[in-house]
């Protein structure tokens, strides 16, 4: 936790955690108070992060601009924000994410607030693999949320991320477990603030993928399948693009890569509930989580449909 108590430190800590800024600072007084509580988990990109934040100031400044996904969600108070052209008041229950590149005015009081951050890139990469444009073409073009349905969802995935990354023994620890956080959290992302990949225009089929190169995916899958993959790393190790592989996995095996992913990993866990001890303290969830299934029940659902049978059964026999 880092706890500033005049306006100067506060200014720091913005400095320090998110961004550099030109502050505007008023008086201090005697509640004066800053709080950040923090929790992060490092991922190929960079780092996902989750913040609690308490101000009891009346605070102005203008940031430096972001190269990182920025989203605030309001509990208390009143955030008030400028990129450019918009401008907006988010109050309680509402949610903003600052596009990057661009600076940003802000002025808040008495605010309770969660802060999302993840790395651009993991979004930059999932526009390429889902929508076919290149990740360097991604930008967010607005603040808002698209729909105030799809503002409450992200608000719901942010509290999600948030909880797991401060709660002791975090899940998130595990790599596999983190890189599904922030790839869920920067889907919510793309699917709730406008941006380039709601209106790319059509980009033309993938063409041929021979059948060799399908082989060189599904083996390299199989041979790091306890590794965080994406799209793009497999389809480099079968030598195509991200478009022709997903176009492959779709036409010759019915599904996508990333989901023949999961398949794998539910079959690898699958032979260590087998082979696994109970008495040696072996457990379903840990097995689990090994693999990359953050929730036990939906491990359970998945496996259960396809074994037929629960995990814990498979484990005591």
């Amino acid at each position: 936790m880092i706890v500033a108590r005049t306006m100067n430190e506060s200014a720091e800590v913005i400095r320090q955690v998110y961004i550099g800024h030109e502050p505007r600072l008023g008086r201090d007084h005697a509640g004066t108070e800053f709080r950040v509580v923090s929790a992060r988990a490092p991922v190929r990109a960079g780092s996902l992060g989750a913040d609690r934040v308490h101000v009891t100031v009346n605070f102005r400044t203008a940031t430096e601009p972001f190269d990182y996904l920025f989203a605030l969600s309001v509990v208390n108070g009143i955030f008030a924000v400028a990129i450019g052209d918009e401008a907006c008041r988010a109050g309680a229950g509402d949610v903003v994410l600052f596009p990057p590149g661009s600076p940003v005015a802000a002025q808040w009081a008495d605010l309770d607030a969660g802060i999302l951050r993840l790395p651009l890139s993991t979004a930059a990469d999932l526009a390429a693999e889902r929508f076919g444009i290149d990740a360097a073409d991604l930008r967010f073009e607005s603040m808002l949320p698209v729909t105030p349905r799809l503002g409450q969802y992200f608000r719901s995935v942010c509290a999600a991320v948030g909880r797991e990354l401060m709660a002791d023994e975090s899940a998130a620890a595990h790599p596999l477990i983190a890189e599904e956080m922030v790839r869920h959290a920067a889907a919510a992302a793309l699917a709730t603030f406008p941006n380039t990949t709601m209106t790319a225009a059509h980009v033309a089929g993938p063409g041929y993928v021979a059948p060799r190169a399908l082989r060189r995916a599904k083996a390299f899958i199989e041979a790091h399948a306890a590794a965080p993959l994406t799209v793009a790393e497999i389809a480099a190790a079968a030598g195509v693009g991200v478009r022709a592989m997903q176009y492959a996995f779709a036409r010759h095996l019915g599904t996508t890569p990333l989901a023949y992913l999961r398949r794998v990993r539910l079959e690898h866990a699958h032979r260590e509930l087998q082979a696994a001890d109970p008495t040696s303290g072996a457990t379903v969830a840990a097995i689990a989580a090994a693999w990359g299934f953050a929730k036990p029940s939906r491990f359970a659902a998945e496996y259960r449909e396809l074994y037929g049978r629960s995990p814990g059964r498979t484990l005591r026999t």
